[in-house]
């Protein structure tokens, strides 16, 4: 961890990293940079991020252990849903069966003596009912632009997916993850025109995002979410 930089950082280079990214830690930022970026542009990308790093390492540090929301899916825990903490109450119920429920805040019901396997119970309810509400979401969002351009999707699916957001098939198939349920709406809504675009345009060239545009003009700062928060979201149920 080095602390030449105005805040403690550490820099990790990684083969499958694509773009620069930022991770807040509660030692430091982490700086995972492409086998493509030097370091000195890696810095200067901390630097330009500088402000949101401060704010990040500020916020660790001034909440308590006491005081910081429970991040599993224990009673009293918080979910990131559309990103903003929504509390989780869990219930124990005489049924077999663990389901949840939405109404403001997250309801959680298993059976009584579940206990033990309560995390497992209750992430496969939780991924079950978010496969459901996410699909609704985001075939509105495909209603609302596919029209423009004639980008019609054959279907939408959310799947668990470890290191992408979205993906459209040769088919016209679009593939979302479901954590995207627990960014902010906006998020979403831009992975959607994402896929929707490859649709026309099967690469990430100029016609491709000059596509996206027309669509979401202030793409970038959905994009730029993403960079700096996505890796820490990807890592919320591990």
């Amino acid at each position: 961890m080095s602390t030449s930089f105005p805040m403690p950082y550490s820099i990790r280079h990684s083969r499958r990293a694509k773009h620069l990214r930022l991770v807040a830690k509660p030692e430091g930022i982490e700086l995972v940079v492409p086998p493509t970026v030097s370091e000195s542009r890696a810095l200067a990308f901390l630097q330009k991020h500088r402000g949101w790093a401060e704010r990040k390492l500020a916020e660790m540090r001034s909440v308590t252990p006491e005081s910081r929301p429970k991040r599993g899916l224990q009673n009293g825990a918080t979910l990131p849903f559309q990103g903003r903490e929504v509390p989780l109450v869990v219930r124990e119920h005489a049924g077999r069966r663990t389901y949840i429920r939405y109404d403001g805040h997250f309801l959680l019901s298993i059976p009584a003596g579940a206990s033990e396997n309560q995390d497992h119970l209750a992430l496969k309810a939780l991924f079950a009912w978010t496969r459901l509400w996410l699909r609704d979401e985001a075939r509105s969002i495909a209603e609302r632009h596919a029209p423009r351009f004639g980008l019609y999707p054959r279907q939408i699916r959310v799947k668990r997916m470890t290191s992408r957001w979205g993906s459209c098939g040769p088919m016209n198939d679009i593939n979302l993850n479901w954590l995207l349920a627990f960014a902010p709406p906006s998020v979403l809504e831009y992975v959607v025109v994402h896929e929707l675009c490859h649709i026309r345009h099967r690469n990430h060239s100029f016609d491709f995002w000059a596509l996206v545009a027309h669509h979401m003009p202030d793409y970038s700062s959905e994009r730029q979410w993403l960079r700096l928060n996505g890796a820490t979201l990807l890592r919320r149920f591990e």
